[in-house]
This record gives C-alpha cells, sequence and structure tokens, in this order.
C-alpha cells in the first residue's frame, strides 16, 4: 500500500470515527432526556403516595380513585425507567463502537508512519548507492 492510499484510508476512518463520536453524544443527551422523564416520575409517583397517605379521612371512591392514579403513576414510572435502560444499552453500544473506530484510526496511523520510514529508509538506501556508485565511476575515470 502506498502512503497516500493509506493517507485517504486514515482520513475516511478519522470521518466514520467522528461521525460516531457525535453519535455518542447524541446518545448521551438521549440519556441526560430520559434520566430527567424518571426523575420527573419519580417526583409524581412520590407525590401520588403522599396524597393517599396524608388524608385522614377518605371516602372509598375517593380511595379508589387516588389507587388508580397512583398505579398509573407507577405504569408511568416503570415505562421510564425501561426507557432510560434501553437509552444507556445504546449508548454503551456506541460507545463501544467509538472505541472501535479510534483503535482502528490508531492502527491505520502506525501502518502510515511505518510505511514513511520504510520509504524514507529505503529513499536513503537508494541516494547512497547513487552516491557510491557516483563516487565509484570517478575513482575509475582518474589517470594514473
Amino acid at each position: 500500500m502506498s502512503p497516500n492510499s493509506l493517507k485517504r484510508t486514515l482520513a475516511i476512518k478519522d470521518r466514520i470515527r467522528k461521525w460516531k463520536q457525535a453519535e455518542l453524544y447524541e446518545a448521551d443527551g438521549e440519556v441526560a432526556r430520559a434520566q430527567e422523564s424518571v426523575e420527573e416520575q419519580t417526583a409524581r409517583h412520590q407525590m401520588a403516595t403522599a396524597a393517599v397517605t396524608a388524608q385522614q379521612e377518605v371516602s372509598a371512591n375517593e380511595l379508589a380513585l387516588h389507587a388508580e392514579q397512583l398505579a398509573r403513576e407507577q405504569r408511568a414510572l416503570k415505562q421510564a425507567q425501561k426507557e432510560l435502560a434501553a437509552k444507556e444499552g445504546e449508548r454503551d453500544d456506541r460507545r463501544e463502537k467509538v472505541g472501535e473506530a479510534t483503535r482502528e484510526v490508531k492502527a491505520i496511523e502506525v501502518l502510515h508512519e511505518r510505511l514513511l520510514t520504510e520509504q524514507r529508509r529505503e529513499e536513503g538506501l537508494r541516494e547512497q548507492r547513487d552516491m557510491d556508485e557516483t563516487s565509484g565511476r570517478k575513482v575509475g575515470k582518474r589517470p594514473r
């Protein structure tokens, strides 16, 4: 592989890595929003629980309504927690993909550097060979 093709590959892989980092950033935002939703649902659940326990004398109808509201809030809280877990899982997957992309970029960078170093070494050897050949011709042309 030539250094130019590795350089192009490196640029492409780096762009892919940046896209994956942007996706990870987006997933972090989704997790934060889901966490806020869980906190909001937790507060609502606590308020519904407090409403049921705070009232002294309650009719059966009011108690049934409070119980239904508490059940709804509990379902909403469980749903919000489930969504949060899903968002965290997706974020972890994206974080892993960013890590893989970063490792690929670093591997290509190392390969590119090695190839450039090898080319410089070969170029130096070629120049040395040319200089040796030139000096050998000069020595051979000297009059005796």
